[in-house]
């Protein structure tokens, strides 16, 4: 008995090690998941609260886990590492304070308030802090937005900066010039003086131009966001803080054909276009703009810039626009670019598409050419790129991808040669004349 006693007291602790073991394996590996699985659900459920308020808010709000440079709350005061930012006027708060500065300061103002009459200018409109790295104040000529906490005065039309201490109540409650892209903004009074006049169903908005820069050409901003690496929103709220919000324009959300109603609002041949996009999104605005001849619209039609978002950008390349933007240069000498640029000339073919035969049914198919027309394995590659990738655009956010998916297709039809002895089928006619040889040539 004595041996047995013995022997269970050495084997019986082996049992309750292997559990301990695989207790605490079991504990190793479950905390990080609940843990991970717990801050998933904060997340998503301060998102889900986040998205509401922005929705009923006035401002432009954009959240952010984390400012790309010394951030300050302009209702606490206090250092911030998320929040959110307005994509319009630069307000930057905490989330806590989100509600606070809804109700305490104002947006940018796309049409200014007021009674009947006609306005000519307008006051600066003042947001603390958060001041643009490397500017300087008005008054005194020295660096603001040194300090490290809350401090400094930037206007959001002028983009004039001043320092606390400068500031002056002829300062803070004096006119805005509307700095230096004012011959491209379109001031908030002017819009206000274009809906007095419909009230009274006038359209001669010629008057009103007096009232604005010299050599006011208005500029009107169209951006495909899924055009390219996928640029298209950092930009918008680029031109948003410099320009009048109404300027700025999402293609995925309004069509040129109603974005370009807003020329009609301008002086005649005054308006100018900057889109933003690929060499699609560039005929879409042009077909857009050939709408506006058949409507009469001829004098409001407005001259064309690019900003070549897209993966070939064959057209900007042509115009001196570039081959690529990339964030290589900023916004503000972009619009400087479009300010500096001379007007030319494009020539612009219809194109028809017909089938031969004496019992031809199918419709006759017209459409523009801008740049260059293609019939052929080319063709047919951006037609397959095309339709890739509106059904998965979330796929293509990077040029060097959608070179890789054209390479594919490219690859794809020299061994599938889809379009094999095409030239024996096509006949082309250009200005009733038969130009078959080309086709042999491609």
């Amino acid at each position: 008995m004595e041996g047995v006693e013995r022997n269970s007291s050495i084997f019986s602790p082996r049992p309750f090690q292997e559990w301990s073991l695989a207790f605490w394996t079991l504990c190793s590996v479950m905390v990080p998941v609940l843990i991970t699985l717990w801050c998933s659900f904060r997340r998503s459920r301060r998102q889900e609260l986040m998205q509401d308020i922005l929705r009923k808010s006035k401002h432009n709000w954009q959240d952010t886990d984390l400012f790309s440079q010394p951030t300050y709350c302009c209702i606490c005061s206090l250092h911030i590492l998320q929040g959110a930012f307005c994509n319009c006027c630069g307000l930057c708060v905490d989330e806590e304070c989100l509600k606070k500065a809804d109700r305490r300061f104002l947006c940018k103002e796309i049409i200014m308030r007021g009674e009947s009459g006609f306005r000519t200018s307008m006051v600066h409109q003042w947001i603390r802090g958060n001041v643009p790295l490397c500017s300087y104040c008005v008054v005194c000529k020295q660096q603001c937005g040194t300090q490290p906490k809350l401090c400094d005065y930037r206007c959001v039309w002028c983009q004039q900066t001043v320092h606390d201490e400068c500031m002056q109540s002829s300062l803070k409650n004096g006119t805005c010039e509307l700095g230096e892209f004012r011959s491209l903004i379109i001031p908030p009074y002017y819009l206000f003086n274009v809906s007095q006049m419909r009230k009274d169903k006038r359209v001669d908005y010629g008057k009103l131009a007096a009232s604005c820069e010299k050599n006011w050409t208005p500029l009107i901003i169209l951006a495909n966001t899924r055009s390219g690496n996928n640029m298209g929103e950092t930009l918008l709220g680029q031109f948003k803080m410099l320009l009048n919000p109404i300027q700025i324009f999402e293609l995925t959300k309004t069509t040129p054909a109603k974005a370009l109603q807003l020329c009609t609002w301008l002086p005649c041949n005054s308006a100018r276009v900057l889109v933003c996009g690929g060499d699609g999104t560039v005929g879409w605005v042009l077909d857009a703009i050939d709408d506006m001849k058949i409507k009469g619209q001829e004098r409001y039609i407005p001259q064309v810039a690019i900003l070549p978002l897209g993966t070939g950008n064959d057209l900007s390349n042509t115009l001196g626009w570039g081959a690529g933007y990339a964030g290589e240069i900023p916004v503000e000498q972009i619009l400087r670019n479009v300010m500096d640029a001379d007007g030319i000339k494009l020539d612009r073919w219809k194109v028809q598409v017909t089938n031969k035969g004496y019992y031809n049914l199918r419709k006759l198919k017209v459409f523009t050419m801008n740049n260059y027309f293609s019939t052929g394995p080319d063709a047919l590659m951006a037609l397959n790129f095309h339709t890739h990738r509106e059904k998965s655009p979330s796929l293509f956010s990077s040029r060097i991808i959608n070179k890789a998916v054209y390479f594919f297709y490219g690859t794809k039809d020299c061994l599938v040669q889809e379009c094999k002895d095409l030239n024996k089928k096509i006949e082309s006619w250009m200005e009733r004349e038969l130009i078959c040889p080309a086709w042999k040539a491609s």
